[in-house]
């Protein structure tokens, strides 16, 4: 195709990516839904810092361990992604700009200047070059303005959405030839850990995109308690914690008369927050505020079932007991200066509904401020004890790497993440990095993951390192070699900070991240029995739609003040019905509409 042709069909095309980045949803749906452009997942972090606050597996099968590279011989996948071009070539990329998560980066140090650029010059003739940089409030415009002119950046990271318009308007090279090629188990870890993943970036049997997501398990929620504050209330072993929302709400009742209230945190995030939101309640029921699920071959919308009403009823209860702020629905859990986390991290609230993570922060701050506090994590709560019905995405996306059509190298993309992994994987161990030299320090530290367009982050990595460095706990290791190190970007920023915590088992820090991610009992070891143990609902819809993109938002603005008018007492529960017919009437029947014939076809 020429470019002028190119320039054509993108003016086209800059009404729909507008549109997406203006109406696409934001925050409780899956990944499918979410605003265009770059978009970072909360549960993503760089192995550069293994004790950054904010959230983030490998090997043939999950918990397995990857292979080594290949050694030497030419015209192996291996060999191949490391041969250097031999004339130079120039890759032409974009950056939705944030500052290095690592407090060592040279304050120096630009994208343009980074060790990415330097190296990938040096070792594989490769010219990255930034056609442009902008800051985050300033992508989704400058990206559209770019299409309509024709620009389609060699590398691009996309979000569902700028996939899906990309794709069906002919915009990204077809990368089947070259993964085919270049492709190993290394890299099939990132973007293809199940032997399936890989799957979400065709279309009509191409590959357009290699998708970079998270483990499924880590939509799953938990329930934490301080132990210590619960003595005040009779609770003094873990097996006394509840298993029913009935013996939940007795010990909230308990609660409540102790301290006055309120006793849980929440927030206008109600749902998929991952920190003190209603997940778990709706999980207890049985019930879910989102997801497309199979009844008999029949993809439906989980928020608008029956079934709801239930415990919608259950959390306006509670609301009217006082369980919860009374203007709950005004305080944003993410906001700068959140007051829900301030009250969290003060430990106004002995118990805590978060995901895996949330050892790692706000707990890891609570225990720094008040070192008495004694996190554990309590049983799944159900209406009967036992674990109930758990719903997780299915193949949760959080973008896609993609290469425009003006690229001449398509094998290109395979190149750059796998030399990103590589240098990761050589540069991570401490023996090395107790090594370097302050110029290879300096070196290491411009490396900055976030200012280039793909990632390396493997979703079975949190599963993965828990097995493994439990199993060297049990062998009594602190120092291990490389090739007893799994080949994920994580690991030696998670055996660091179990080195960490056995040296420092009172710091507040270390064991926020020992215990999230690490400890047997503690966060991702409940997440993994959570997904062992449980019937598994899959919310099986990982595409976007055309309804969605253009309706999909306010659907959820309609849901969330349905839900929260509810749970709030500004609306009876038979409201619910009401919110169904607005959901079908506004656009929900014509996205189920266009969900099943994609899943009958695909």
């Amino acid at each position: 195709m020429k470019k002028s042709t190119k320039k054509r069909w993108l003016s086209a095309l800059l009404v729909a990516i507008m549109t997406a980045a203006s109406l696409a949803a934001c925050g409780g749906e899956p990944a499918s839904t979410e605003s265009s452009g770059a978009a970072e997942s909360k549960t993503e972090e760089s192995s550069q810092a293994p004790e950054e606050s904010a959230p983030e597996e490998s090997g043939e099968e999950a918990g397995g361990e990857a292979e080594a590279p290949a050694e030497g011989g030419a015209g192996t996948a291996e060999a191949l992604l490391l041969e250097p071009y031999p004339e130079p070539v120039d890759i032409h990329i974009v950056l939705q700009y944030r500052e290095s998560e690592n407090p060592d980066t040279p304050a120096d140090v630009t994208p343009e200047t980074s060790t990415a650029v330097k190296l990938l010059k040096e070792e594989l003739n490769i010219n990255l070059i930034y056609d442009w940089i902008v800051n985050a409030d300033q992508y989704s415009q400058k990206f559209g303005a770019e299409l309509a002119a024709g620009n389609v950046p060699d590398i691009v990271m996309l979000g569902p959405n700028d996939f899906e318009d990309l794709v069906s308007q002919g915009g990204l090279l077809d990368l089947t030839e070259a993964y085919e090629q270049y492709t190993c188990p290394d890299l099939e870890n990132i973007y293809n850990f199940d032997g399936s993943f890989i799957d979400v970036g065709k279309k009509d049997g191409k590959l357009y995109g290699l998708p970079m997501g998270t483990d499924p398990a880590q939509m799953t929620s938990q329930m934490y308690y301080d132990m210590n504050q619960l003595k005040e209330v009779g609770i003094t072993s873990k097996d006394q914690l509840p298993k029913t929302i009935e013996e939940f709400e007795a010990l909230c009742d308990k609660l409540m008369e102790a301290t006055g209230g309120p006793v849980l945190p929440a927030c206008k995030n109600y749902i998929d927050a991952q920190l003190g939101d209603f997940s778990p309640f709706f999980h207890a029921y049985e019930t879910w505020a989102g997801g497309w699920y199979d009844n008999n071959g029949t993809l439906e919308y989980a928020g608008i079932r029956e079934e709801n009403k239930e415990t919608l009823t259950k959390l306006n209860e509670w609301y009217n007991k006082g369980y919860f702020k009374k203007d709950f629905a005004a305080y944003d859990i993410w906001a700068a200066d959140s007051q829900v986390v301030s009250d969290i991290v003060a430990g106004k609230y002995a118990i805590v509904p978060g995901s895996w993570w949330v050892p790692n922060w706000p707990l890891n701050s609570n225990k720094v401020e008040h070192p008495e506090a004694d996190w554990v994590v309590g049983p799944n709560l159900s209406l009967d004890g036992e674990q109930p019905d758990i719903m997780i995405s299915r193949y949760p996306v959080n973008n896609f790497i993609g290469v425009g059509l003006n690229c001449e190298h398509p094998e290109v993309i395979f190149k750059l993440i796998y030399w990103s992994l590589q240098y990761t994987l050589k540069n991570s161990p401490p023996e090395v990095q107790n090594a370097m030299t302050e110029e290879e320090k300096t070196e290491w530290n411009s490396y900055v993951y976030t200012w280039v367009p793909w990632r390396i982050y493997s979703p079975t990595c949190l599963r993965q390192n828990f097995e493994v460095i439990n199993e060297f706990a049990k062998q009594g290791k602190t120092e291990i070699s490389l090739e007893e190190a799994p080949r994920n970007n994580e690991f030696w920023g998670s055996w660091a900070s179990y080195l960490n915590y056995m040296e420092n088992p009172d710091d507040g820090v270390a064991w926020g991240t020992y215990f999230s991610r690490l400890a047997e009992d503690g966060g991702v070891d409940n997440m993994i029995k959570t997904v062992e143990s449980a019937n598994i609902i899959y919310d099986e819809v990982y595409v976007t739609t055309p309804s969605m993109i253009t309706k999909q938002g306010e659907l959820n603005k309609l849901r969330d003040n349905a839900y929260i008018s509810i749970i709030m007492g500004e609306e009876p529960v038979s409201y619910f019905d009401t919110f169904v017919e607005q959901w079908k009437a506004q656009g929900g029947d014509d996205i189920a509409k266009e969900v099943n014939e994609w899943y009958q076809n695909k």
